[in-house]
């Protein structure tokens, strides 16, 4: 596991039921980010994924990186 995937690990993740299929994954602290998977366990991973790369790209742009709020730091 490389740091960025450690790293977004620390960020909360809410796992929703789909109206369609399956579930939705939303990242508080990435409001434009969200994914989906077949369970919940696959959105789970897939939005892990998702902040990896979200936390690549600030890195990439010099940018700092969002601080994970405190409902992910206390789970």
């Amino acid at each position: 596991m490389t740091n960025l995937e450690q790293q977004a690990r620390r960020y909360a993740v809410t796992i929703l039921p789909d109206a369609d299929e399956g579930f939705i994954a939303r990242i508080p602290d990435f409001p434009r980010v969200y994914t989906n998977g077949d369970t919940p366990e696959e959105a789970l991973a897939n939005a892990y994924e998702a902040i990896a790369l979200s936390l690549a790209w600030y890195v990439e742009q010099g940018q700092p990186m969002p601080t994970p709020s405190a409902s992910a730091l206390a789970a």
